[in-house]
């Protein structure tokens, strides 16, 4: 197959990319954990020969909360029940158990992820067979698990932490999975199905750490040379202005120098309401479907703030010689399940949290070469930043915002504020 990329950007990679936000500082600039990539795709492409090299930090996620202690979820199972037994027995009894049901019921949903929905008036006779693969290894989860499934689904990401554990802590850690970049908060119905299917990617109930050296863009850049080798061509600084289709089918893109690109099949990474709303003539879609997609939700709640750190600050409750390794993982901040519900509440009404859940990173922990000798970058998810705000725009509120959520993890870093450079 004949194959054309066409990227907007200067570079490729999309949400996947390393930048330079200030001289010597390189960080991960949109997503910044590689935490699951399907290793079937790393070994097709044999991504490793193109440079790709991942780091796994002992350490998954250490959830801080002012007052008490930080929670360390390691990778090493028997680590983290000795690390639990410290907030509470039952906690510890029931960690591997959670992890065992959360391992099979996503083995079991895994194939999901890579199968194509089955025509549900008309299925074919290969579709049928998968759905019956399905079935059968539904069956195979005994009845305990399967139980769980059914009943799991349409649960409250809440109500399912409270189920396995006590300590509060370690009921927000397992609940930001679920609502982690959703227009939900934990107390929401069907927040549950977020975390099985995560669970579906990488095997695991609680999010695992891992990095890329040389940041996300080193991934997208292992891609961009396993595609070129296979001979793919990547045109960037191309934007493509719109899709043309003839006879019900697509037929051409149409980019901004008025150049039109034919093709047998394309392929759109955009939005669906991008794509077929702006990118395609509606006139070309049937209208039930044209309904469908222009009542297509997707409210962005994320917001993403990268600093530039003349050192490693320092967390309350984390001893200085145990920093590297327990802040190489992902930083939890989001204390109780009502703190994640408050944080949600503000964004409902068209506001950002002033108390914010916060996924953070120190990628340069692990890769030095990030920043200068010394130094550190950090990666800071700030969660919820609805992306209409109800007062003014982002434009105008950006550094309000970004001054007030450094407020707030500086309640957990004191000395944050007088390490930042840019």
């Amino acid at each position: 197959v004949k194959v054309l990329v066409l990227e907007r950007r200067e570079v490729v990679g999309g949400a996947c990319v390393t930048e330079e936000i200030h001289p010597g500082f390189r960080c991960s600039t949109l997503a910044h954990s590689a935490a699951p990539f399907f290793p079937r795709i790393v070994k097709a492409l044999q991504l490793d020969r193109h440079g790709l090299e991942f780091i796994t930090p002992p350490v998954k996620v250490v959830a801080l909360a002012t007052g008490s202690q930080p929670l360390c979820i390691y990778n090493d199972a028997a680590q983290t029940v000795r690390e639990l037994q410290r907030f509470s027995t039952k906690d510890a009894q029931s960690y591997p158990e959670f992890e065992r049901s959360f391992a099979r019921i996503g083995k079991m949903l895994a194939p999901l992820l890579t199968m194509t929905p089955p025509a549900l008036e008309h299925p074919s006779p290969g579709e049928l067979w998968n759905l019956g693969k399905l079935g059968r290894s539904f069956r195979g989860l005994g009845k305990k698990d399967a139980y769980r499934l059914l009943r799991w689904g349409p649960m409250a990401v809440a109500d399912l932490a409270a189920e396995w554990f006590e300590t509060e802590t370690l009921r927000a850690l397992v609940a930001a999975r679920g609502i982690f970049g959703a227009f939900a908060g934990p107390w929401s119905a069907g927040t549950s199905t977020g975390l099985l299917w995560q669970a579906a990617m990488d095997g695991s109930a609680i999010a695992p750490a891992a990095f890329v050296k040389g940041g996300m863009g080193a991934l997208t850049a292992a891609l961009a040379s396993a595609a070129r080798s296979a001979g793919v061509e990547i045109r960037t600084g191309t934007t493509v202005e719109k899709i043309e289709a003839s006879e019900d089918r697509v037929s051409k893109v149409v980019i901004d120098s008025g150049e039109e690109i034919a093709a047998r099949a394309i392929v759109s990474n955009a939005d669906p309401r991008t794509t077929f709303l702006k990118l395609i003539d509606p006139v070309c879609l049937d209208p039930s479907f044209l309904r469908k997609i222009q009542n297509y939700r997707a409210a962005g709640v994320s917001a993403k703030i990268n600093l530039a750190l003349s050192g490693l600050p320092s967390f309350a409750g984390v001893d200085k010689a145990d920093a590297p390794t327990k802040l190489s993982g992902r930083i939890h901040i989001g204390p109780d399940i009502d703190y994640l519900e408050r944080a949600f509440d503000a964004a409902k009404y068209g506001d950002y949290s002033p108390e914010p859940h916060m996924e953070i990173t120190i990628p340069s922990l692990l890769d030095p070469d990030l920043a200068p000798a010394g130094t550190h970058v950090m990666s800071v998810y700030v969660q919820y930043a609805p992306y209409k705000l109800k007062e003014g725009d982002w434009n105008s509120r950006r550094e309000e915002f970004a001054d007030n959520a450094i407020e707030v993890l500086s309640g957990y870093a004191p000395n944050l504020k007088e390490l930042i450079v840019a």
